[in-house]
């Protein structure tokens, strides 16, 4: 059993941080696994073409990508801490030049200004953000009063103790994201390329007037 656990720990570690042969997979099954819900999340956006957009943990670049293409006009910024998965990603966005720019960070630790995003995502990540209070106010500070976010859940995401997100994530992260100062949210399971996935909208909170 203790062996087990050890490669289950290994797995998810991987997931989480991929590196080495093994996160090079993992980036391909990331790819296919998680396309139909990153489509959903960048439509969600609702994006005109001239924003800047935030990804956070892009993995491979399949939503990066998407990104791109619906951002004529606009810029799209990658944070991701693993360097097999900003090589991956920077392969799949290489022909959109510098409109696309790959961070080594995390939720918790981007150095973008204040104020300086008007949307965010993620896919598959955000149940792993540590300490998660503290990565999503960040993430509401960046963004623009009135800024969009979406992120994308599946049932089968993984934890970091190594278990699956299940079907009540959306209970827990509803009130960390009220609490970050996000507003107008909403959360939707439905089928998709991993089970059920679940997305969550909503707003940062404009500045009330005084």
């Amino acid at each position: 059993m203790a062996g087990a656990w050890h490669s289950g720990r290994m797995i998810s570690g991987q997931f989480a941080r991929p590196r080495g042969l093994l996160g090079r997979l993992v980036g391909r099954t990331m790819a296919r696994h998680n396309a139909v819900l990153t489509h959903r999340v960048v439509a969600a956006l609702g994006l005109r073409g001239d924003e800047t957009v935030v990804e956070f943990g892009p993995g491979p670049g399949v939503g990066l990508r998407l990104l791109a293409e619906a951002l004529p006009d606009g810029r799209v910024i990658g944070v991701e801490p693993s360097p097999v998965m900003r090589r991956q990603a920077a392969g799949r966005t290489r022909r959109f030049g510098d409109r696309v720019e790959l961070v080594d960070a995390t939720a918790a630790t981007v150095g973008l200004p204040a104020e300086s995003v008007d949307a965010v995502c993620a896919v598959n990540n955000v149940q792993l953000w540590q300490p998660l209070a503290a990565s999503l106010a960040r993430v509401a500070q960046l963004l623009r009063p009135g800024g969009v976010v979406a992120f994308g859940v599946t049932e089968h995401a993984v934890l970091p103790d190594g278990g699956s997100v299940g079907r009540g994530f959306d209970s827990a992260l509803m009130p960390q994201l009220t609490r970050a100062g996000f507003t107008d949210l909403t959360a939707v399971w439905q089928p998709g390329g991993n089970g059920e996935e679940l997305l969550v909208e909503g707003r940062r909170a404009h500045r009330h007037a005084t």
